[in-house]
């Protein structure tokens, strides 16, 4: 016997690994992007890649594996961070925080505050205590000296500088770089302190308004580029990029895009707007290729009107101020004679830009508004004079901004790895040339910055050291959801394994006794009748039944609290009479098939020729045989009833397993789906043993083999 369970417990060690493996290769292959389902359709590619680096999605598929296997903290981030990594969780709650462990025991977090690392020392009482730590950055000399001197090669080529302010930072360049080259001799804190004073002079040359009003103008940007009417080019591109095969959600989202810009466009032509009603009618209804057909038509029209628009976003997303304003100055052409859809169209979009950018930027903001007035009156003369002074505006501004910019990128970067408040490894970064997108917890509100945390590994102790991971979908922890769902569906499962099992047996030896009588032949139409139905069938039909008609069920579970079940065991009625209807005519008919073939062997008619009693002859050798099908069924059906609970569970809006992983697989939440996978497999692997041991009492044969 132990050998036999040795050789169970490598086999479900090997099944869960190759199952895993499968999961995660299917995960990654699948359509889907988590992370737009969590941030929403608009979200920007560099706030998508932002979002994917912190929750590690940007690493290769064999390093997710393994931390979530075996850990991230010991194999990926200490040899990075240099410290002992500590895990605590927090009982009440299921979440885990982790810590940093310095030599004197003191557990430590880090975060910036603007250029400055800020540690957080773990009390014993729980809280954290907040204090500078900028003697941990680190500077890599080579590698900025080398940015440094590119950054000095790229400002001299440069036309977006006013010349004072490019000669003043070029002199501040050179000062640091040649602190550079002779700062292999000195340490690190001599080092730091000789960047100090050129540092500081560029500090002085910034405006303290200039970041707002960059941000300002790419809210800007993103308000032209999230119009509803650039809307109508931009889906048109999409569907032409795939020949209409566009991705499942994308599609799904197309009528929520061009709803608007069919509105904003009917009471001037009413024919384009038809066209783009008909094109999400067609998205909403799967047809990609009827939707690029329905849809070309009106994009060809509007994209003529928008694309100087859209050149001007483009100019600002890249920070190109000169080109912007240019571009801005001369968004109306005085020559061609006045089109009013493209006059309504501008109109929006600079009443849009207006409401993005007002806050920092009122003087620009002011001209704008002024030039959508002028061309909701017809007045294109005097639109086009207050976009010239917008221009303007813009040209003024973008010298600051473009200095301010210079300025920041002229300090020497410095670098840190350690722990955030987020259970993630992370590279602090300040003063590079990289640009970090930073997500506010409060709104959801996107700003970019040059400092920050630039690269993260989410801290993981993996499978085999009792942590599933974390759910994207829920943002919970993976083993809090986990625990709950199972739990739920064993209850339901329990249950209708408690009530189907012995009666499916009883009537299927029933039936099988009684072969070819009134008897068998009920019970075998019932159990077909029960089997060929589909569940969801049986479902509607008792819900219909017991909750509409007769009112004396819930038609659906509905949990207040984790212990709704019990407080309303009602609800689970008619839940378990469905499993119940579907699992009993299956098992019935093996049974009474599996009794049937029994009563006909050799051995049986013996006994009956020995005169043994008919009762005495059926449950002392025939019932134990005629059981061994059945039990086979019927543990493959425990696994099932957890497992395969999907369509019940989502009919009655039961929070178990099945509900759990479908969610999970719609959303690919890759750490859920494995944590239910392995669950399954357990099982799968558990009630196969339980069936083999069962065996051994019914067939002595298989006990002395």
């Amino acid at each position: 016997m132990a050998k036999f369970l040795a050789q169970r417990l490598v086999s479900l060690v090997l099944t869960m690994l190759l199952v895993s493996v499968v999961v995660f290769l299917v995960s990654e292959v699948a359509p889907g992007n988590v992370v737009r389902r969590m941030l929403g359709q608009f979200v920007t590619p560099e706030q998508e890649l932002s979002m994917r680096e912190q929750l590690g999605l940007n690493r290769p598929v064999w390093q997710r594996y393994v931390s979530w296997l075996v850990g991230s903290d010991w194999l990926f981030v200490r040899p990075k961070v240099g410290m002992p990594l500590r895990m605590i969780e927090t009982t009440e709650s299921g979440r885990t925080q982790w810590w940093a462990e310095e030599p004197d025991g003191t557990l430590i977090q880090w975060r910036m505050a603007g250029q400055d690392l800020i540690a957080l020392r773990r009390q014993p009482d729980g809280t954290s205590v907040a204090s500078p730590d900028n003697g941990r950055w680190s500077i890599d000399r080579e590698d900025q000296m080398e940015r440094l001197m590119n950054l000095r090669a790229e400002l001299d080529a440069g036309r977006q500088l006013a010349a004072e302010d490019q000669a003043a930072i070029i002199l501040q360049l050179d000062r640091l770089i040649e602190i550079l080259q002779r700062g292999d001799a000195l340490p690190m804190e001599s080092l730091v302190a000789a960047l100090r004073e050129p540092e500081a002079a560029l500090d002085a040359l910034t405006s303290p308004q200039a970041t707002p009003q960059q941000d300002a103008l790419q809210a800007a940007a993103r308000s032209i580029l999230n119009h509803k009417a650039v809307a109508v080019v931009q889906v048109a591109e999409e569907l032409a990029a795939t020949g209409g095969n566009l991705d499942v959600e994308l599609l799904r989202g197309v009528p929520g895009r061009l709803g608007p810009a069919a509105t904003l466009i009917r009471p001037i032509r009413p024919e384009l707007a038809d066209q783009v009603q008909g094109a999400a009618r067609s998205a909403l209804a799967g047809d990609g290729p009827g939707a690029l057909d329905a849809l070309q038509p009106a994009a060809d029209a509007v994209e003529p009107l928008l694309r100087p628009v859209i050149e001007l976003a483009l100019a600002l997303q890249d920070d190109d101020y000169r080109l912007a304003a240019a571009r801005l100055s001369n968004l109306i052409d005085p020559s061609p004679p006045p089109d009013p859809l493209r006059e309504a169209l501008l109109a929006d979009v600079f009443k849009e830009m207006v409401s993005a950018a007002r806050s920092s930027l009122p003087d620009f903001t002011d001209r704008l508004q002024e030039a959508s007035a002028g061309l909701r009156a017809e007045d294109v003369a005097a639109a086009r004079a207050a976009l010239q002074a917008a221009g303007g505006v813009l040209a003024e501004r973008g010298l600051v901004i473009a200095k301010n910019q210079a300025a920041a990128r002229a300090h020497v970067a410095r670098s840190f790895w350690g722990v955030d408040n987020a259970n993630h490894g992370v590279l602090f970064l300040t003063h590079g040339d990289q640009e970090i997108w930073i997500r506010t917890v409060t709104g959801g509100s996107w700003y970019r910055q040059t400092s920050g945390p630039a690269q993260y590994i989410p801290l993981q102790r993996g499978l085999l050291r009792g942590d599933p991971g974390f759910s994207m979908r829920t943002r919970e922890p993976v083993k809090v959801e986990l625990v709950r769902r199972v739990r739920n569906s064993a209850v339901l499962a329990a249950i209708a394994f408690v009530v189907v099992m012995p009666l499916s047996l009883v009537l299927g030896l029933i039936a099988g006794l009684n072969e070819g009588k009134p008897a068998d032949r009920v019970l075998s139409l019932f159990g077909l009748v029960t089997t060929s139905s589909p569940n969801f069938a049986s479902a509607i039909v008792l819900i219909l039944v017991f909750s509409v008609w007769l009112k004396i069920l819930p038609g659906a579970t509905v949990f207040t609290s984790s212990t709704a079940v019990f407080e309303n065991p009602k609800m689970l009625v008619l839940p378990v009479a469905t499993l119940t209807l579907i699992e009993l005519g299956y098992v019935l008919r093996m049974t009474r098939a599996s009794m049937v073939d029994v009563m006909r062997t050799a051995y049986i008619r013996t006994a009956f020729l020995k005169g043994l009693p008919y009762w005495r002859i059926v449950i002392r050798h025939a019932l134990r045989n005629a059981l061994m099908a059945p039990i086979t069924v019927i543990m493959l059906h425990v696994n099932w009833l957890m497992g395969g609970l999907v369509v019940v569970e989502s009919i009655f809006g039961y929070p178990g397993l099945g509900t759990f992983l479908l969610a999970s697989a719609l959303y690919k939440d890759v750490f859920a789906i494995e944590a239910g996978a392995m669950v399954m497999v357990t099982l799968a692997v558990a009630t196969q043993l339980v069936a083999d041991i069962i065996y051994t009492f019914l067939n002595p044969r298989v006990r002395y083999a």
